[in-house]
């Protein structure tokens, strides 16, 4: 344990990391070292960090670590307009507490399943290091895809506007420093004092003072990538996002019908090259229209999710959204989610049932709760 993290069952911070090839249980096993990793790199011609979409064949993945997850502290703002109103009061009033350990405890084995799965079928699984995030002002370690976004050979850092969020990457620390030393691009997003960015007034609960983006809201589609402003975007955000990616990438906004909207994962899903699966009351026709979507076969779900017997503190039904695909076939979805399972098995895809919903309790399902670091394909245009 060191300032609050525990460093002795991830790849993070011990020395050298450690990453699991095959099953992985608690700490993993069936470990490769770096250098014997970085070996089959400099073997293969390629950076350790490569993803240029959501479906390419998924070689390598963070999946998160829930232990440690506390309940976020931010203003009653931003709560009134991201946190499901039965909650509202439980965010107010315990915002810095732990998470119920019922709910961590359980989360975290479904993250570990979610591990064992992965890395059944042939990807390389990292996890980042557990952290007391209740010590630390925090939230949690369970969501890589909150706070990283890959795009092409590069790992960037959002800045995060959620007070209990802006450090949650020192969980992801050594992962970062080891992709780095690898011949990864590591960019980390100039932060600000959330307080500074805090508005009484408008759609947003943001301004636009300074660049703030969550990376979760933005999806990768080749050479293009497509976000969202929301209560955590803002259009400084996106700016500097596009500089950064510079002219290889087009950066495009849906404006989406959405007065919640944090993290476009459970509004629109690419699945593979044509096909994405829609939210139709946030991403209704006339919007994906005039998007660059506009020619992609739609998958509509129709409804969200019912209320189940674990509370949803942190998500809507339309987490049921938040798949997770492994290649052009084969896409990861909840049990519950029958009729969402049926309608990708009718469009020809191979659906591997993992059961989520504790995850789901702390803010995310499949796709928050996962990075992937690596992919095959390249930078297409599919627009």
């Amino acid at each position: 344990m060191v300032n609050g993290v525990d460093t002795s069952c991830s790849g993070g911070i011990s020395d050298p990391p450690t990453l699991a090839r095959a099953a992985v249980t608690g700490c993993g096993v069936d470990m490769v070292t770096r250098a014997e990793l970085t070996a089959l790199d400099a073997l293969e011609g390629l950076s350790p960090v490569r993803c240029f979409s959501e479906w390419d064949l998924l070689e390598e993945a963070i999946v998160g670590v829930a232990s440690g997850t506390a309940i976020p502290r931010e203003s009653e703002r931003m709560i009134r307009s991201t946190i499901p109103a039965e909650w509202h009061d439980l965010f107010l009033t315990k915002g810095g507490e732990p998470f119920p350990a019922d709910i961590v405890d359980a989360a975290q084995a479904e993250l570990d399943h979610l591990a064992n799965v992965l890395a059944g079928i042939g990807v390389v699984v990292r996890r980042p290091d557990r952290v007391d995030w209740s010590a630390r002002g925090g939230h949690t370690s369970a969501m890589p895809r909150d706070c990283l976004l890959v795009v092409g050979t590069s790992v960037i850092e959002a800045p995060m506007v959620w007070r209990s969020r802006q450090n949650e990457t020192a969980a992801y620390r050594g992962l970062l420093a080891d992709y780095a030393e690898r011949g990864a691009r590591w960019v980390s997003a100039p932060r600000t004092d959330p307080r500074r960015l805090e508005s009484n007034t408008g759609r947003w609960a943001i301004n636009d003072a300074a660049p703030a983006f969550d990376a979760a809201d933005f999806i990768r589609v080749g050479r293009d990538i497509i976000g969202q402003l929301s209560h955590v975007t803002n259009r400084s955000g996106v700016a500097w996002l596009r500089n950064v990616l510079g002219p290889d990438y087009r950066v495009s906004l849906l404006d989406v019908d959405d007065p919640h909207a944090m993290h476009i994962d459970a509004t629109v899903m690419p699945l593979r090259p044509g096909v994405i699966l829609v939210n139709p009351t946030r991403a209704p026709d006339h919007v994906l229209d005039r998007s660059p979507l506009a020619r992609w076969e739609r998958i509509v779900v129709p409804h969200p999710r019912p209320p189940g017997r674990v509370p949803r503190y942190m998500t809507s039904g339309w987490i049921n959204m938040n798949v997770l695909s492994v290649d052009y076939e084969r896409v990861i979805v909840d049990p519950r989610d029958t009729d969402l399972a049926r309608r990708l098995d009718r469009r020809g895809f191979d659906v591997t049932l993992v059961p989520f919903e504790h995850v789901n309790a702390i803010g995310g399902s499949f796709h928050c709760a996962t990075l992937d670091v690596r992919r095959q394909g390249g930078r297409e245009s599919y627009v």
